[in-house]
């Protein structure tokens, strides 16, 4: 079942996504505040104010030089433990600061200065703020770093004496409320497309993990249909699947195909006398011993109906085939409590065993057949037995 994050989690993640691409940038924009900053200091030089300038610009390098080091702990990855909101609280704290650096000088260069320094000074913090408008990814940064840039502005011009300085005032302050407006707007929409590729990365890491499960309910499914349900074996589809693959596996290869045709004794009678539950454990025991009788992988145990089993030994001629039919014999009859399982009464089977090199003209049906005729004269030779298939002097397994 695939979990589902919470709201919080979620949050998280779309702010640490947000971070992300502010400090991707960081480097940029703290080249961009500097050289403002520069620009801004050249028209205090003018004013004079060597005072407020000294102190205005050793300001300016403590912000811009501490947002440089953050930025730097950011991309090192060594405080990954932060949470992300502390990095958020930085990144505003670090523009409020930048904004109102910003707007004293904007305010007193528009308060005092020539009708050029104002030009010059509104002209550098309109593209301080275009340039920031980067910043909207995470819109509490962008606004800390306009209001006051903007307010300042405004209230340069409320003080100064110039002609219109009340229509500008206006304006500014019109202007304050336009970009605070269209940055948040623009800011829901950066949130939006990152929650919908969240969502779109979401729904394909869903499908990805139903897809994968239903794949292996498809392999279980596909398991099940193959094997018997009680004993663990193949079942008799996968026995004819893996008789023909064989059989044409060794018409290309030359070399010989076996099989062992294996019942188990007085089966009927042991079911009646101690009832089915015992019958299937009987069988399962019989199913154990065949496998563990074979060569794993190499060779396929299978049951196909009832007490009946086969045995198919791929590259096997019939004195190996007859070696393999009475080892695993003996392990059936010496079966007791010791092996795991605890029966009511000894269990021997009978077994048929037939061997032949695949020809074209002949066909896998001669080698069962010649198997199950083994099988049968086997029973009636006194069962707890094997008994080998003759099927002719040219394609039997010498």
């Amino acid at each position: 079942m695939v979990s589902t994050p919470s709201s919080t989690s979620r949050d998280d993640a779309f702010l640490r996504t947000r971070i992300e691409a502010i400090y991707s940038i960081a480097l940029a924009m703290i080249g961009m505040d500097l050289l403002g900053s520069a620009l801004m200091a050249s028209l205090f030089w003018q004013q004079g104010n060597r005072v407020w300038l000294a102190i205005w610009v050793i300001a300016s390098g403590i912000v811009i030089g501490s947002r440089a080091v953050a930025t730097m702990a950011y991309k090192s990855g060594r405080f990954a433990s932060i949470p992300s909101r502390r990095w958020a609280a930085s990144l505003t704290a670090f523009a409020a600061a930048s904004g109102l650096l910003w707007g004293i000088a904007l305010g007193l260069i528009v308060a005092t200065g020539t009708d050029s320094q104002v030009m010059f000074a509104i002209c550098v913090a309109l593209s301080g703020l275009t340039l920031s408008i980067a910043h909207v990814a995470y819109w509490p940064m962008y606004a800390a770093f306009e209001i006051p840039v903007m307010v300042a502005a405004a209230l340069g011009f409320v003080v100064s004496d110039r002609p219109g300085h009340w229509p500008l005032a206006g304006a500014a302050t019109v202007m304050t409320i336009v970009l605070l407006s269209v940055s948040r707007r623009l800011a829901a929409q950066v949130l939006h497309a990152h929650r919908l590729a969240a969502a779109n990365q979401a729904l394909v890491e869903s499908l990805g993990a139903r897809g994968k499960a239903l794949e292996q309910a498809c392999d279980a499914l596909e398991r099940v249909s193959r094997t018997d349900p009680l004993t663990g074996l193949a079942n008799r589809r996968q026995r004819d699947s893996r008789l023909a693959d064989e059989w044409e596996r060794a018409l290309r290869s030359g070399g010989p195909l076996a099989v062992v045709a294996i019942d188990v004794d007085r089966f009927k009678r042991f079911n009646d006398t101690h009832g089915h539950s015992e019958g299937d454990r009987c069988l399962k025991a019989v199913a154990e011993m065949l496998q563990a009788g074979v060569r794993g992988p190499i060779d396929l145990a299978a049951r196909h109906g009832g007490e009946e089993f086969m045995l198919i030994l791929p590259g096997v001629d019939r004195a190996g085939a007859a070696s393999i039919a009475e080892r695993v014999r003996v392990m059936v009859a010496t079966c007791d409590g010791d092996a795991g399982f605890a029966l009511p009464e000894k269990v021997t089977i009978s077994l048929g065993v037939a061997a032949i090199y695949p020809a074209p003209g002949r066909s896998v049906h001669e080698l069962t057949i010649a198997a199950d005729a083994a099988l049968y004269r086997a029973k009636m030779a006194g069962r707890n037995r094997y008994e080998i298939a003759v099927i002719d002097s040219v394609a039997a397994a010498a």
